[in-house]
């Protein structure tokens, strides 16, 4: 009998010091969060990417790669277009923070 999946839900976004935050759900293998795109699918879930570099007011990026002021907490992720997307993460990468939205996928 296939492992039950539970339900992902939306929880509040509690950022640390540096603005980021992690689902608990996201299974952290200690590994810059990596997680595979696939566990998405197999969650039940979409996903979609947005990156600070292409997000964020004019100059908080360039403040974060020339400054080394790592704190993301002034940038509030675009949310993508259509119902039901929540925040699952708000992590750095090596090219800089991204947040992870996802929402339940929508039968077709």
């Amino acid at each position: 009998m296939p492992e039950e999946k539970q339900l992902i839900q939306p929880l509040q976004v509690k950022r640390d010091e540096y603005g980021f935050w992690t689902h608990p759900a996201w299974q952290d293998d200690g590994d810059e969060c990596a997680l595979p795109f696939s566990w998405f699918g197999d969650h039940g879930l979409e996903y979609c990417l947005v990156e600070m570099e292409n997000d964020a007011p004019e100059g908080m990026m360039e403040d974060w790669m020339d400054d080394g002021d790592y704190d993301c907490t002034p940038w509030q992720p675009s949310k993508p277009a259509g119902d039901g997307w929540f925040t699952f993460s708000i992590h750095d990468t090596e090219d800089g923070p991204v947040c992870v939205w996802v929402r339940q996928k929508v039968a077709a």
